[in-house]
């Protein structure tokens, strides 16, 4: 399983590359560092596969809205649209926006605005436990985003409410917009403001698969909701983004490609073609 989930995340990567090499525009970074997040939730038996086009789908938000490439990737992979439609990212009349929008198959909720996302999961969540039906909700957020007043405001709630249908994974990569997050404004310690709030809190990496899975298999057997604290790298998989703040909310440039296509052993051309 393990390896499997390797050789998607890398292909889900290369097709990363492939719509920012042809848009030249978005926010390559962010993406990267949830690829494996994503990963696994949509391959790596997490979700109900064989459900996930009906009314009794798991549902899946991200908060994170401006990492939307990665969602657009492996909503491709699943088979929510055609993988061919990922090279018309970020250009005009296309349905693969800068943030993800309920046109688009498999995006539950417009996000864009941070702190929102979590919000709308709590609702599903609730609405699933109030009328007895068994989907999950995830949630894939930033950890910048924790500092959003609507963020714990949902936290409290879902608490609250015993919302054990739900799973927040928390992209820990320790960057927001413009620079490390501990110099603007530290949300540590994340672990023990989430079970203050009365949540299990899980720790493990966000790039090793067996640690993610059998992060999501804990989570679906507590009785409250759960975070996951996912410790990544913004930039995952692009050395000259990884881990800096500069990438927040840029495509590589010029002779950046070339470095990137050594990196992943591929010509230039073959970024313009799937």
């Amino acid at each position: 399983m393990v390896i499997d989930l390797k050789k998607k995340a890398h292909e889900l990567r290369l097709d990363i590359l492939r719509m920012f090499y042809l848009s030249g525009t978005g926010h390559m970074a962010p993406a990267l560092s949830c690829v494996d997040i994503f990963t696994t939730l949509y391959f790596g038996d997490v979700i109900s596969w064989e459900k996930r086009f009906s009314e009794e789908r798991d549902r899946i938000v991200l908060s994170k809205g401006h990492a939307c490439a990665a969602l657009y990737a492996v909503l491709a992979h699943a088979g929510y649209f055609p993988r061919e439609e990922l090279l018309t990212f970020y250009q005009r009349n296309t349905r693969l926006g800068g943030h993800p929008d309920i046109g688009l198959p498999g995006i539950e909720t417009a996000t864009g605005a941070l702190g929102h996302g979590i919000c709308f999961a709590t609702g599903t969540a609730l609405a699933a436990k109030l009328d007895g039906r068994l989907y999950h909700t995830y949630v894939v957020m930033g950890d910048g985003e924790s500092q959003e007043g609507s963020v714990w405001e949902a936290a409290a709630f879902a608490a609250n409410q015993g919302l054990s249908n739900m799973t927040v994974v928390m992209d820990c990569n320790g960057l927001q917009a413009s620079a490390y997050i501990e110099d603007i404004s530290s949300i540590e310690p994340l672990k023990a403001k989430w079970e203050s709030f009365g949540w299990t809190v899980l720790e493990c990496s966000g790039h090793d698969f067996s640690e993610l899975i059998q992060s999501f298999e804990h989570a679906k057997a507590t009785e409250r909701p759960t975070i996951i604290l996912a410790r990544t790298i913004k930039g995952k998989g692009v050395s000259l983004a990884e881990n800096n703040p500069a990438w927040h909310s840029r495509a590589p440039k010029g002779e950046e490609w070339d470095k990137i296509c050594e990196e992943y052993q591929i010509r230039k051309e073959e970024l313009t073609r799937l």
